[in-house]
């Protein structure tokens, strides 16, 4: 019996070392999924326990106290092995999201880049062309005729007015929407972008483009799944008293009640909102370490085919 209660004693430490130790590998989490995950190795030491509490209701209690505490010790042993394996697997996946993102966050600056060249390239055109016009004003005026002169300084007023097509103030934001805004015309989906972003933002530009990025990527892809005509995203991001409000709305298929595997799958689909893609969910996952990092939250609705994300963080 000595062996038993020996035994005993020593699975209750190992399984509350494990547990200690379980606390300090999951300290990357949020503090409500730590407490989720430690319910295993509380249900392990209420097992346990229960094998020494209950020894009265069983005949040879003694073999299933011994056995209780064998496993016990065991499970402290397997506890952090299953748990590192589990957090290695999902930072594989978050490191594998981030490289396609920050792939994206390229495509994005490049895309500025070509904006830039062509934007110096259009001002030098502008240029050559209001000094052309401003000769002819100079040479009208100097012969006295008022009507040419006034003619040429309406050709040239219409040489400097350019057509405001910028989504924003940050230029990398704007290079993304920009080609996020391509992207959706070519699937045909409608985009109506109401972005008051600052050039001077303190969240840093690959956070920027991992939000937007996602939330657009996610938005498509769940429009592509309607019919051509009904697929549009609304997109409104502001500064919000310190924070910075994200919000974009797209619609979503109606689940298809035709059969019970089918119906489910597409249930998922609306639920979340992202199609059946499996990166979306890593996408998410990112979006909502980046804005929980910054002390804000992440919450996604739908409610009559109308899929809402709406992020706002600290900035």
């Amino acid at each position: 019996m000595n062996i038993v209660y020996a035994l005993g004693a020593v699975s209750f430490c190992a399984l509350a070392v494990s547990t200690v130790y379980l606390w300090w590998l999951l300290r990357e989490l949020p503090l409500a999924r730590r407490a989720v995950n430690l319910l295993m190795p509380a249900s392990q030491i209420l097992f346990v326990a229960s094998a020494f509490l209950l020894r009265p209701h069983f005949a040879a209690w003694e073999a299933v106290a011994l056995l209780a505490a064998a496993m016990g010790v065991v499970c402290a042993c397997l506890n952090p092995l299953f748990f590192r394996s589990l957090l290695d697997a999902e930072r594989a996946g978050i490191e594998a999201e981030r490289a396609t993102l920050l792939e994206d966050q390229v495509a994005a600056q490049e895309h500025y880049a070509l904006l830039m060249r062509r934007t110096q390239a259009e001002g030098d055109r502008v240029r050559t062309e209001l000094d052309a016009q401003l000769a002819q004003v100079e040479a009208a005026l100097a012969t006295g005729d008022d009507t040419a002169a006034l003619t040429h300084l309406a050709g040239a007023a219409e040489v400097v007015r350019t057509p405001d097509d910028r989504f924003c103030e940050h230029p990398v934001v704007d290079a993304l929407l920009a080609a996020k805004a391509a992207w959706c015309a070519e699937e045909g989906v409608e985009l109506d972008s109401d972005a008051t972003v600052p050039g001077d933002l303190a969240t840093p530009d690959v956070e920027l483009c991992a939000l937007f990025a996602n939330a657009l990527d996610n938005a498509v892809h769940a429009c592509t799944a309607l019919p051509t005509g009904k697929r549009w995203i609304r997109l409104h991001a502001h500064p919000a008293q310190g924070y910075f409000l994200l919000e974009v709305e797209n619609p979503v298929a109606a689940p298809d009640t035709s059969g019970r595997e089918g119906a489910g799958r597409e249930t998922d689909a609306a639920r979340h909102g992202t199609g059946a893609l499996p990166r979306h969910g890593l996408g998410l996952a990112i979006m909502r370490q980046i804005v929980e990092r910054r002390d804000g939250e992440i919450t996604c609705t739908c409610e009559n085919g109308i899929f809402t994300l709406s992020a706002l963080w600290k900035d």
